[in-house]
């Protein structure tokens, strides 16, 4: 017996039990005009510019609410974000790019 059909299965609920535990992280200046606007287990980072404002990693599409709220608690405008860069291509990083462009208008 292979333990192949079982595998895809366990490894999704894994990864829905590791989404459920996120809470939100302070957020932060880490240096310059670089800030943590992460939760507490998936990394995110605004870059501010006067010409507008850079978002690294989305992570899940349900953890842009708490983004969004970071970004404005530390005195930024979540529209003002104009381009958003992905540190890698895993769901973790870029599930919530859709509905970051949805809320910013960006395309």
């Amino acid at each position: 017996m292979t333990l192949r059909p079982f595998l895809l299965p366990a490894l999704a609920v894994a990864q829905l039990f590791a989404q459920a535990d996120d809470p939100p992280f302070p957020p932060h200046r880490v240096i310059g005009n670089i800030y943590y606007v992460g939760s507490t287990n998936l990394a995110s980072f605004l870059i501010t510019t006067e010409r507008g404002h850079i978002l690294i990693n989305s992570s899940y599409e349900r953890t842009v609410p708490l983004i969004e709220a970071s970004v404005e608690k530390l005195g930024f405008h979540f529209r003002d974000i104009h381009i958003l860069l992905d540190s890698h291509a895993h769901g973790d990083h870029v599930a919530g790019n859709p509905l970051v462009k949805q809320l910013t208008g960006r395309p």
